[in-house]
Formats: structure tokens, sequence, C-alpha cells
């Protein structure tokens, strides 16, 4: 195996200078230092302080701004708006906790625009940023099963029930806990139900495949 070899351009070239030695080097930068701290005076650094917090301040509201605004639209129908603004909502943020609920609202978003590929990936980015939460969990074989990944899904559909449950063992078990792990159970239980059931297909179709929501599942 051998690299191409890339055409070379020779020009000219400034002479090359004497390198200073690391004591000429640290002797200047301390003087330049203390130049510095003699030049910035108190209220100056004070001032500089306060203009990073509020940037900090800034982004932390723009975040929630767009988040808020992202859910309005969502519920407004108005899906692709509702999208841009929670990927611009990313860019204001590197918190996993912050970035989990926006993907998996994002990933809802697709799979009701039919995009099912697309939410799997948001998903998943979801379910990365929060290993430990339900929700990223079910949307993620909400979005797998849509695609015909029903092996995935159901493990999805699992691990999101087992998160539940902990979650509610851990806290009071309120009514609306109480109602969603219930209907989790019934979507594992359609998912495994399928799977079942295309595996048993699978067996006695001489090609070994079956259609599942226009994918072929092997």
């Amino acid at each position: 195996f051998h690299l191409p070899m890339c055409a070379l351009a020779f020009g000219w070239q400034a002479p090359r200078k004497r390198l200073r030695t690391a004591p000429e080097v640290h002797k200047e930068l301390g003087t330049a230092f203390a130049a510095c701290e003699d030049d910035i005076d108190d209220d100056e650094l004070e001032v500089s302080s306060s203009k990073v917090t509020g940037q900090l301040e800034d982004a932390a509201m723009k975040l929630k701004r767009l988040k808020s605004e992202g859910t309005l639209l969502a519920e407004a129908e108005r899906f692709a708006e509702a999208l841009q603004h929670w990927e611009e909502a990313l860019l204001f943020t590197e918190d996993p906790c912050d970035k989990a609920p926006i993907l998996e609202q994002m990933a809802q978003v697709l799979l009701i625009l039919e995009r099912p590929f697309d939410a799997i990936r948001t998903g998943e980015q979801a379910v990365q940023s929060r290993p430990l939460w339900y929700a990223g969990h079910l949307t993620l074989g909400r979005a797998l099963i849509n695609f015909g990944e029903l092996e995935r899904a159901v493990e999805s559909f699992r691990r999101a029930k087992t998160l539940l449950s902990q979650d509610m063992a851990a806290h009071d078990k309120t009514a609306d806990a109480e109602m969603e792990f219930q209907e989790l159970c019934l979507e594992l239980r359609e998912a495994e139900n399928l799977w079942a059931e295309v595996k048993d297909r699978a067996k006695h179709n001489t090609s070994n495949e079956v259609i599942v929501n226009g994918r072929v599942v092997e």
C-alpha cells in the first residue's frame, strides 16, 4: 500500500532566526504579564467578570426560551419550526441533562413527520446523553418499531420499563406515573407479540423474509 505523492510547491522562505532560550522567553513573559497587571485596575476586572456572567446568563435564558417556543410550535403542529428552535437550543448547552429532553422531543416530532430513521438517530443521542432516563429509551423504541427494527425495539421498551419501575420505587407513586407505566407495559407486550409473530412467520417462509412497515426483516 502506497500513499499518492503530493505535488510540492517551493517558494521563498524567510531567513531563520536564532531560537530564544527558555530563560529568555520566561523573562519576557514575566515582564509582559507584570505590565498588564499594572495597566488593569480592579474596576476593569470587575466589569470583565460581570460581562462573562451576563453572557452565561444570556445563554441560559436563550436555551430556556428556545425550548419553550419549540414546545409551543410542536403543540401547534408547526413541526418544522419546532425542530429549528430545538436545534438552535442545543447550541446553547453542553449539559447532557439539558440536551436529552430536547433530543427526545425532536425524535417524537420526527416520528410524526414519518422520518423514523432520523428519529432513531436522534433518539440514540438522547439515550447517550441520559442513559438512565426511561423516556429516551421509550421514544427510541417507538422509532425502532416504526422502522421495522423489532428486536432492538423490544430491548428499548424493556429497558424503559426497568428504569421507570426503578424511578417509581425510589419515589412516591403517582396516578400519572402508574398510568404511564401501564401504557409502557402495553407497548412492550405488543412489540414482543409482533416480534414473536415475525419470527414464527419467518420460520415458515421459504425466503426467511417478512415485510414490516415496508422493511424486510430476516
